[in-house]
């Protein structure tokens, strides 16, 4: 409560500095810091501004508020996956950005991927963004930066809430809290249900056999924490099921993804004067199924069934020493992924892939401040090993493409992942940060045991991937000229050697593969201004991409990567009065490459979206949003149309 209550009066009092303001993060160094004495760029969005952002998802939430970030969530609530990416990293799969649910990953080892359906909105107290590599702390999946979701913590009471909107769509949530003494316990429900809509433009071949994409999903979980001396202990359990229809069928009820969702943690975090621990546990559990038929060459039917397995556990301890602020620390983390797809049509086979990965990881970090805190120094180093084993691969249709069938061997990677920071308060009005960091990914498990057929493409496994490092260069400036306007430009160059990407090696078959050198550079221009009941946000971001070197495919050097636009843009206006509290939101996307040779892409956008909201009495609130206000019918991809416009209402209640 003391972080959302700095954080309000930030927002309602801009004559304050941000630097005065008592406003803790923990995502830069796992152990609390005050937001001040981070030299990079971190950026906290409330709970309250998520909500009245565009979007009906978090990501899309979270991508119209952080400047520069790219998600590809074509279909809104429909989506079975989506991704938001950072700092131009390319927005076609997820694992280079990691996501955080209270500090514990969300991304699977199998994939790479999250899923962000089961991340709750309206459980959401913060989220803080920590953008550039931040593998010298996080490891894996975090070279573009780090998005950790932080729950609200148990209160006492009960709240509902539900929504109804465009295409039939139902939201329902309830939660309830107690407290006793120094132990708090809460639980909360969701349910989602939407007849959806057809997503198939007029002029694809898939149009004849195109019906409504769907959503069924709900959500459960429990919390519990309990206050030793300095220290909190916390338990949490969650379980989310989600079906929904991809919008396609031929003879059956229809293609569908089914995923089911076990996540769990226990974590003891504290602080004593200047000295602050974290110690947890995790256990993710994903039960994935997959429905899909095709008549793009015949037809075929394929039934898929996958478990996703992840555990692992981390500490951090931080403390004086020298004269310095260090936090030492260490993560270990186990993935797998056990899968058959079953094919009855043409003919009857099936295909098995197995795979297991270990991590291991030590890390250091030490911070210094001269000059009453003017010119503050940081500096981290991390160790990975990583290993990957008991792979195995089985398809009929594998050895035409030049693979194995059977078991794969060991293979074993390390790597230091080192970064240095610098930061400098010209004066109360002007900060300067310089930083450098490394990002270091491994494989993951499906890109080297999977082999599956997508549409047309048939995507083979690639057991001989390495592991990328990706190097980033940034600066940037914290500005406040005036009384509530605060503007933080930055620019940023990356380099990305053995960069893992799709590329395909006919007109239907497909590999993920090594390139040898990426370059991306670009900017960013937040500006922000707060005054009274009125809050003004812009924002703009540009990146360009290009593969430098590809010695497999000499013809995509000079490409620009897939998924990446040049220009992003945001602008929104919230108004508070004693009628209601009004927004308006409006976003832009440039035009995207979607193929690799850079033949095929999906035109610019742009975005309105409104909502008013109004409290009838101290519990009850009620609120109209209308997102996609002049119905465009914008694409993510080839495949897909955007919903269009749509309206909801909500009411919600709380005691």
């Amino acid at each position: 409560m003391k972080t959302a209550a700095a954080l309000l009066a930030f927002l309602l009092c801009p004559a304050v500095k941000a630097a005065d303001i008592d406003i803790t993060v923990v995502t830069p160094a796992r152990t609390a810091r005050a937001i001040g004495d981070v030299p990079g760029a971190v950026e906290v969005l409330t709970g309250e501004q998520l909500q009245s952002a565009p979007g009906g998802t978090l990501n899309d939430k979270l991508a119209a508020l952080i400047p520069g970030a790219a998600t590809n969530r074509a279909n809104g609530i429909y989506s079975y996956t989506s991704v938001l990416t950072l700092r131009g990293l390319p927005a076609n799969e997820q694992g280079r950005t990691l996501i955080l649910l209270d500090g514990v990953p969300v991304n699977t080892s199998a994939t790479g991927a999250a899923n962000w359906n089961r991340l709750a909105l309206e459980n959401v107290d913060r989220v803080e963004v920590l953008k550039g590599p931040a593998s010298a702390i996080y490891g894996s999946n975090a070279a573009a930066g780090v998005i950790n979701i932080i729950t609200k913590k148990s209160a006492p009471g009960w709240r509902l809430g539900s929504a109804y909107g465009t295409y039939n769509t139902l939201r329902a949530n309830a939660g309830a809290g107690v407290k006793l003494k120094g132990l708090s316990l809460s639980a909360d429900g969701s349910y989602l249900a939407s007849d959806g809509y057809n997503s198939t433009p007029d002029y694809s071949p898939d149009r004849p056999y195109s019906i409504n994409k769907y959503v069924r999903e709900k959500n459960a979980a429990a919390r519990a924490s309990l206050e030793l001396g300095s220290g909190t202990a916390e338990a949490a359990y969650s379980r989310t099921e989600g079906l929904r229809g991809e919008g396609y069928k031929i003879r059956t009820n229809g293609n569908s993804r089914r995923y089911t969702t076990d996540s769990a943690r226990a974590a003891w975090r504290g602080r004593n004067g200047e000295v602050s621990w974290l110690a947890q546990a995790h256990y993710q559990l994903e039960d994935y199924e997959r429905q899909s038929e095709s008549a793009k060459s015949g037809y075929t039917r394929a039934d898929t069934a996958a478990l996703r397995e992840d555990a692992g556990g981390q500490a951090a301890f931080s403390a004086p020493l020298a004269g310095l602020t260090a936090t030492l620390g260490a993560d270990y983390k186990l993935g797998s992924v056990d899968a058959t797809d079953t094919y009855t049509a043409p003919s009857a086979y099936e295909a098995k892939n197995r795979g297991r990965t270990a991590l291991y990881a030590p890390y250091a970090q030490a911070e210094k401040q001269y000059y009453g805190g003017r010119l503050k120094l940081l500096a981290a180093l991390r160790y990975d090993n990583a290993v990957y084993f008991g792979g195995y691969f089985y398809n009929p249709s594998n050895p035409a493409y030049g693979a194995v069938n059977g078991p794969q061997r060991r293979h074993y990677w390390d790597s230091f992942s080192p970064k240095a920071a610098a930061s400098w308060r010209y004066s109360d009005q002007v900060e300067q940060y310089l930083s450098y960091g490394r990002g270091f990914r491994p494989p993951a498990l499906e890109d080297m045991c999977l082999t599956l057929k997508k549409g047309a493409v048939l995507w083979v496994a690639n057991p001989g991937l390495k592991p990328e490092t990706v190097d980033t260069a940034e600066t940037g400036f914290r500005l406040a000229p005036l009384a509530g306007l605060y503007i933080e430009p930055s620019a940023y160059y990356t380099l990305g050697r053995h960069f893992i990407y799709p590329t395909l090696l006919g007109a239907a078959l497909g590999k993920m593969q090594n390139i040898e050198r990426v370059r991306i550079y670009g900017a960013e221009l937040p500006v922000k201004y707060y005054r009274g009941g009125l809050s003004l946000a812009a924002a703009y971001g540009w990146s360009e991409s290009g593969i430098e070197k590809y010695s497999a495919n000499p013809a995509l050097e000079g490409k620009t990567l897939v998924n990446s636009p040049r220009h992003t843009l945001s602008a929104n206006i919230g108004v508070k009065t004693a009628a209601a509290d009004l927004n308006l939101a409006w976003t832009y996307k440039s035009r995207q490459y979607t193929a690799d040779s850079n033949g095929a892409w999906v035109r610019g956008y742009h975005n309105l979206s409104a909502s008013a909201s109004r409290a009838l009495t101290g519990s009850v609130r009620i609120s109209l949003s209308a997102e996609n206000v002049f119905d465009k019918r914008y694409q993510e991809s080839s495949a897909d149309l955007a919903p269009g416009r749509t309206l909801t209402l909500s009411a919600e209640a709380g005691f």
